[in-house]
């Protein structure tokens, strides 16, 4: 029996201070976005299951349509985005940053609220960070900013002949045991990682460079990870999120997705919300 006061595992509710808290982010981050040249789009909810690819590997919701064609709940908003910009809207328009706010939606009932900004120039990717710093800044949160470069562990499993699976799991046992990987993964900052670089061989000189130059952004918080593990199989280049307290608020970098390069991010809204309550309900108990 279900009891009527029940939800299905995995919805999300916002109601008194927390949807309150949840209209804060986002009006927030609209009013950040339009200063910063961006436009709006609402994607459909339902989507081709040709055009949805998971590169998530996370359970798609599949449904029917009227004539039986497979259709799914849209799973990844970054997918629907720019193919929806660079397909339909083609050349009706030559707005390349877009802004959406909306959930996305995994088997069987998980849905996350997320706040994204998707601009069609790959090159812009340090405004992009920028962006995502200043929200945070006016929200009065000070995450880590962690930084990768994909295609250091992409090279690594290549030229050593170790599993990629290692890698995209961490698997901290496996990838320790070679000298030049175990030193990579003590790196912290970008300082430390120059100090070592040239211990390094030869086909990594380049991406160890430019990861040196991605973190070189103007944020105090800022973490340099070789290898930390990129979530998505588009994001082939810059990755990077920012983090609390074992919550993630962000992810975002250079994608590419059917032969679009683009950069942006997703803001995990809920995260966000849930991290602001909690310092609400702290400051009560001081």
């Amino acid at each position: 029996m279900i009891l009527e006061h029940e939800i299905p595992e995995g919805s999300k509710l916002h109601f008194g201070l927390s949807a309150r808290l949840k209209r804060k982010v986002e009006n927030l981050s609209v009013s950040l976005f339009y200063k910063n040249g961006f436009e709006e789009i609402v994607s459909p909810t339902f989507v081709y299951q040709e055009h949805q690819k998971s590169f998530l590997n996370r359970n798609v919701i599949h449904l029917s349509s009227e004539n039986n064609h497979q259709i799914s709940m849209r799973n990844d908003s970054t997918i629907d985005v720019i193919r929806i910009i660079t397909k339909r809207l083609g050349r009706s328009t030559t707005q390349k940053k877009w802004f959406y706010i909306q959930p996305v939606f995994s088997y069987p009932t998980i849905e996350y609220n997320q706040i994204g900004a998707e601009c069609l120039d790959e090159k812009e990717y340090d405004s992009i960070i920028k962006l995502g710093v200043t929200i945070f800044k006016e929200l009065e949160i000070k995450p880590i900013l962690q930084i990768t470069n994909a295609r250091i562990a992409k090279k690594c499993a290549k030229e050593t002949g170790l599993s990629y699976d290692y890698f995209f799991k961490l698997n901290i046992e496996k990838l320790q045991t070679i000298d030049f990987i175990y030193k990579l993964l003590q790196v912290s900052n970008a300082d430390v990682l120059k100090s070592i670089m040239y211990e390094c061989p030869k086909f990594l000189h380049e991406e160890l460079e430019y990861l040196i130059y991605l973190c070189k952004c103007d944020y105090d918080n800022v973490l340099c990870s070789p290898f930390l593990p990129v979530p998505v199989d588009y994001y082939d280049d810059l990755f990077f999120r920012m983090f609390l307290n074992n919550f993630i608020f962000l992810s975002g970098g250079i994608s590419f997705v059917d032969n679009v390069k683009s950069c942006g991010f997703g803001i995990y809204t809920d995260n966000v919300v849930y991290h602001l309550l909690k310092q609400k309900s702290n400051i009560k108990e001081v």
